[in-house]
C-alpha cells in the first residue's frame, strides 16, 4: 500500500527521488569501486536479486536494505540520496527547507529524507508517511545496528515487535528503542499515520567490508 499522493508527506518536499534515479546512483558506485553484484550481496547481506532489480528501477528497496549497501559500499546515504555535494557539519549548522526534503517511495513507506547534505552524520533523521496496514511475518521484520526514536506527527501508528509485542502511539506519543529487535511499522488509523524518525549508531564504517553488513527485510 502506498501514500495517497493528495499528502505525500507533512511538508510539501519538491524532490521525489524515483526508483530508477535511486537504482542508476547506486549501480554507478558499485561500479566505481568495481564491486560485481555477487560482491556487493555478500558485503551487504542483501540479495543479489534484491541489488539487481533495485539497480534496474524494478525494486523500492527499504531505508535499512539501502543502509546496509551504503555500508558495504563506504559510503554515507547521504551520497545516494542527496542532491547535492555533501559536507560535514562540523563547525557549522546545515538547514533544510521543507521544500528541499528528498522523498522516496519504499514498499510500505513513504520517507523524507533530512539532512541530505550532511556526510558522516551520526543521527539519520526522516520524517514519513505508513499507510501500510498488514502484519508481516516476524522474520520479515526490520532488523538494523543502533537505536531508533519515533515520534508521531498525525495519526495512530503500530509498533510492532518480532516477539509480540505491541505499542500503539498516538499522535505526540513517542519510542524509543533497540532497532536490533525485529520491528515494523504499521499504520493504525483510517488516515496514514506520519511520523519523525531518528536512526542513530547505524554501522556505516568499514567493518561492513569484512562481512558486518545488516541484513533487513522489505
Amino acid at each position: 500500500m502506498t501514500a495517497d499522493p493528495a499528502e505525500p508527506l507533512p511538508v510539501a518536499s519538491s524532490i521525489v527521488l524515483d526508483k530508477a534515479e535511486l537504482g542508476a546512483r547506486l549501480r554507478s558506485a558499485r561500479q566505481a569501486q568495481q564491486l560485481t553484484l555477487a560482491e556487493l550481496a555478500r558485503l551487504s547481506r542483501v540479495s543479489v536479486a534484491s541489488i539487481s532489480k533495485a539497480e534496474r528501477g524494478l525494486l523500492a528497496l527499504s531505508y535499512e536494505k539501502f543502509a546496509a549497501l551504503a555500508a558495504a559500499l563506504q559510503l554515507d546515504l547521504s551520497t545516494l540520496f542527496g542532491r547535492q555535494p555533501a559536507e560535514s557539519v562540523s563547525g557549522h549548522a546545515v538547514v533544510t527547507r521543507r521544500h528541499d526534503v528528498v522523498a522516496y517511495h519504499s514498499e510500505r513507506y513513504l520517507y523524507g529524507m533530512l539532512a541530505t547534505q550532511v556526510v558522516s552524520k551520526k543521527m539519520t533523521p526522516m520524517i514519513g508517511r505508513v499507510d501500510a496496514s498488514t502484519v508481516l511475518k516476524p522474520g520479515e521484520f526490520s532488523r538494523h545496528p543502533g537505536e531508533e526514536f519515533i515520534f508521531v506527527l498525525e495519526g495512530t501508528l503500530e509498533m510492532h515487535f518480532a516477539d509480540g509485542r505491541l505499542e500503539r502511539l498516538e499522535k505526540h506519543d513517542s519510542i524509543y528503542f533497540d532497532s536490533n529487535l525485529g520491528h515494523l511499522y504499521v499504520n493504525g488509523g483510517e488516515r496514514g499515520a506520519q511520523i519523525l524518525v531518528v536512526v542513530c549508531g547505524q554501522a556505516q564504517d568499514a567493518g561492513a567490508r569484512e562481512g558486518e553488513g545488516v541484513l533487513s527485510n522489505q
